[in-house]
Parts: C-alpha cells; sequence; structure tokens
C-alpha cells in the first residue's frame, strides 16, 4: 500500500516535472524524452516493456451495444494476444513478430494473412509506449501544425501510425493508423480517456475505438497485472 502511494506521488510529480518548457519545434527525441517522464519515469515505464496483462470491459457499439470482454497479453515489441469474448461469440489473436494466428469460437486456430494480418500489427502499434518509440526515434517524422498535438509518424511497411500527444499532458490523446489496401486506403483511430497512474505508470482508462467515421467500440480498463 505505501509503495502503490509512493509510485503514484513520484508520477504525479513526474507530470509536474514535464510542464518545463518545451520548444517551438522540438526534435523527436526532446518529445519522447519529455513523454517518458509525463508517463512515469524511465523506471516504471519499463514495466510495460516486459510482459504485461491487462482486463477491459467492452461495449462493441458496432454490434447493437452488445457488453463482452477484450484481455490482453502484451509482451512489446513483438508478441499481442487479444481475447474477446461475448455472449454471442468468442475470438482469440496472436500475433508474434510478421506471423498472425487467430480462433474463432474455440475452433482450429488459422493464420491471418494481408489486412487482417495488418490490422492486428497495428493493434500492437497503438500499446508502443514512450521508450519504446525512442528505439525507433530515427524512423519519427514530427508534425506540428496542429496546434494542440505533437503528431509523431511511425511507419511499418504498409501501415503508417501516427501518435497525437497532447503538447500540455504529453501523453497520447489519441492514435489513427492507416492501412493501405491494394490502391485504397482505411483509417482506424483509438481515442485514449481517463489517465491515473498504476505503479507509477500514467495509463489510460478508457478507450473509444473508430473505423473510418464509424464509433466501433468503447472499453474501460478494469485491471493491469505488472510482470516485474
Amino acid at each position: 500500500m505505501i509503495l502503490n502511494k509512493l509510485l503514484t506521488s513520484l508520477a504525479a510529480f513526474s507530470l509536474l516535472l514535464s510542464s518545463a518548457p518545451i520548444s517551438a519545434n522540438p526534435s523527436v527525441d526532446e518529445i519522447l524524452n519529455k513523454m517518458v517522464v509525463s508517463y512515469g519515469g524511465e523506471v516504471a515505464l519499463s514495466k510495460l516493456n516486459a510482459p504485461y496483462q491487462q482486463e477491459w470491459a467492452l461495449t462493441a457499439i458496432a454490434r447493437n451495444n452488445e457488453k463482452g470482454s477484450d484481455h490482453r497479453t502484451i509482451d512489446l515489441p513483438n508478441k499481442l494476444k487479444i481475447e474477446l469474448t461475448y455472449p454471442s461469440k468468442s475470438e482469440i489473436r496472436f500475433l508474434d513478430g510478421a506471423k498472425g494466428e487467430k480462433i474463432y469460437d474455440k475452433n482450429s486456430r488459422r493464420e491471418v494473412k494481408g489486412p487482417g494480418l495488418d490490422a492486428m500489427r497495428l493493434q500492437r502499434m497503438r500499446l508502443y509506449n514512450p521508450l519504446l518509440l525512442k528505439q525507433r526515434a530515427a524512423e519519427i517524422q514530427a508534425d506540428f501544425q496542429i496546434k494542440a498535438y505533437y503528431q509523431l509518424e511511425l511507419r511499418e511497411e504498409n501501415i503508417v501510425t501516427i501518435y497525437y500527444v497532447n503538447r500540455e499532458t504529453l501523453l497520447i490523446d489519441k492514435v489513427k493508423g492507416t492501412l493501405s489496401l491494394g490502391g485504397m486506403s482505411m483509417s482506424f483511430l483509438t481515442k485514449y480517456f481517463d489517465y491515473k497512474a498504476v505503479e507509477g505508470v500514467m495509463l489510460a482508462h478508457k478507450e473509444v475505438k473508430f473505423a473510418g467515421q464509424v464509433n466501433t467500440a468503447e472499453l474501460v480498463l478494469i485491471n493491469t497485472q505488472f510482470s516485474s
């Protein structure tokens, strides 16, 4: 209990430190360094670079507001397992490097390719934290056209992901991913709300998801279990 209170206090203090002035057009490294502080500091944030699990309560708006759960096993930068469970169906997604597989309704496990695999890879990219992004800093392009955000763009083959970093809090407010499908493209947006410290790490406790202009789902974080 005392340790949790101390970590929460340290996260709040780190957020205060991150409010120090930042140049008008900062470098990618400068933005990411400030983000590390905002998210709780390097030691606390390193918990997201070790395997951890999250349980989310899910409302599938695109499925007539059907209630379900989203259980995530996250081991960045390569592995991600997502278990989606509804009263009427279930789906398990496995991603390891460039290989993706799915199980529908407890049937046999099958490999996923093409746009389905790209969508899974985008799910993994959304979870990249500032420490992990620092390792890819040379690949990231910064854009300053939107007054409220630093836009950090990272590409992985035909997937373009933009992290919208709030200029005041230096937390990620939303992530937009665009997949190239032949000569066409499709965008997916996740918005993040209700940041709170969990064992010293600032985590969003609400996600709102869109496919194109359609609001597909809303999720509320129930629990996070770190391995370290």
